[in-house]
């Protein structure tokens, strides 16, 4: 058998020391064969690093979608759901959740627990991370695998932003007139809600302010899709999705005003127009961008 490459971790495992508990088919003296990994299907060479694709599982095969069990969702609120059952889980083992889907689903103990504690000390921080992980596994035991050095999220558990993610990417790479095909699934997408609102965290604002960006673009673009696609109805609630996340987006209000006249709808699209100035001037002091009338009152004409 190959030995594994130098400075590879251990191989993942669940967090059983504070238990004393062997996983099925582990020696009794706990010690295996070198360079074996636990569940004996990692091709030699597939590294546990994170540079594997995400959603990849530890032996290199990749999952199909059918066989996630678990989900967790992080857009509008916190939710675990294991074999089709809504589970609680404590605060702490919310956000030690979140944190893995936010960085990927993998991360280094030490990442993890700066994360958390910002505050403590190092070695604190590392034996509330250890106090946790013991809970978390006598609760739900596999949730989340790990090594010496990292953590990661259960490959069986899908996370809501990732297919979120893939979907905003997959909208923003569509051209006006070829989004047939993808319509029929993005009405299943959440793009609804914003990451994890109302939670606080350094570790976190980043990735809402990243997540909330794309999100957005991907409704505009959504918007435009569905005036080329001639249903212009669901073009408007799109773009008054995005309005109602930020209320002076030059281009949120331009896809409203287009679907609007796709409608034809003028009255409601110069309606608009005017109150978007109004408010534009009465909170900024600014004016919309000229381009915005120009293409109003070319095409309202």
């Amino acid at each position: 058998m190959t030995a594994p490459a130098p400075g590879l971790p251990k191989p993942w495992a669940t967090e059983t020391a504070f238990t004393g508990h062997r996983p099925t088919g582990a020696p009794l003296n706990g010690n295996r064969p070198t360079g074996a990994p636990l569940n004996g299907n990692r091709p030699t060479g597939v590294p546990l690093n994170g540079n594997r694709p995400t959603g990849v599982p530890l032996n290199g095969n990749r999952q199909p979608q059918t066989l996630k069990r678990h989900r967790l969702n992080l857009l509008g609120a916190f939710q675990l759901i294991m074999d089709g059952r809504q589970v609680t889980v404590n605060p702490s083992a919310q956000r030690l959740l979140a944190v893995l889907a936010c960085f990927r689903r993998q991360a280094s103990r030490a990442a993890i627990a700066n994360a958390l504690w910002p505050d403590s000390t190092s070695s604190r921080a590392h034996t509330n991370l250890r106090t946790l992980l013991y809970r978390l596994q006598r609760a739900q035991p596999g949730l989340v695998l790990s090594t010496p050095a990292e953590l990661q999220l259960a490959p069986e558990v899908q996370v809501d932003i990732e297919g979120n993610r893939a979907m905003a990417i997959a909208v923003l790479n569509t051209r006006p007139g070829q989004g047939g095909h993808l319509l029929g699934r993005v009405e299943w997408t959440n793009f609804a809600e914003d990451l994890l609102p109302g939670w606080e965290g350094e570790w976190l604002s980043d990735h809402q302010h990243s997540y909330a960006r794309l999100r957005l673009d991907a409704l505009e673009r959504l918007s435009e899709l569905l005036v080329h696609a001639r249903l212009p109805g669901a073009a408007v609630q799109t773009a008054l999705l995005v309005i109602q996340a930020d209320p002076f987006r030059d281009s949120a209000h331009e896809a409203l005003i287009r679907a609007y006249l796709a409608q034809g709808n003028r009255h409601d699209a110069i309606s608009h127009y005017v109150s978007y100035v109004e408010l534009m001037r009465k909170e900024l002091g600014l004016e919309p961008s000229a381009s915005l009338g120009e293409m109003l009152w070319s095409q309202a004409a």
